[in-house]
């Protein structure tokens, strides 16, 4: 029952993080002045990076009280998985966002309208670079976990059975 709790659990977090990077912020800077877009993708991540923070925290509890009961040597694994995904969900909302919001606040007007050659604009590159790579790492690891966690379940024999 645990395991399919964090299945679901990891499936959440995969789909907010996918939705967010293949749909939202493609869309958003799209449809909408830059600024705006930049805006509207600064709320939806910070949304996305506190519920991965949660889930994160949930799913590392979740499977500490397996392996306890269990005594399972391989939660080891998974554990340190999850544990990078956590942090770097933190990393991402309370340091990297943190940065690229005071940047905006700073210059008062769009990133995008300052040259490529500004300080200010390479420091913003660099941190959005940043935090693209820690949302990437996220997306795999999910990806990697979800695998491991229902090969695991399929090889006991106790599939998900489908929903009616």
């Amino acid at each position: 029952m645990l395991q399919r709790v964090r299945i679901a659990l990891l499936g959440v977090w995969l789909g907010l993080m996918a939705l967010f990077t293949f749909v939202v912020a493609p869309a958003a800077f799209a449809a909408l002045p830059s600024h705006l877009a930049g805006e509207l993708v600064s709320r939806v991540l910070s949304s996305v990076e506190i519920a991965g923070i949660l889930i994160g925290v949930i799913l590392l509890i979740c499977l500490a009280s397996e392996a306890l009961k269990q005594r399972r040597v391989a939660a080891l694994g998974e554990g340190i998985l999850l544990a990078l995904m956590t942090l770097s969900a933190l990393v991402s909302r309370f340091v990297v966002s943190a940065r690229l919001h005071a940047i905006r606040l700073l210059t008062g007007v769009s990133i995008a309208l300052l040259p490529s050659g500004d300080p200010v604009r390479s420091t913003f590159d660099t941190l959005h670079q940043t935090s693209v790579g820690l949302m990437g790492f996220n997306l795999l690891a999910a990806i990697v976990l979800l695998a491991i966690l229902v090969s695991r379940v399929r090889r006991r024999g106790s599939a998900i059975p489908p929903s009616n």
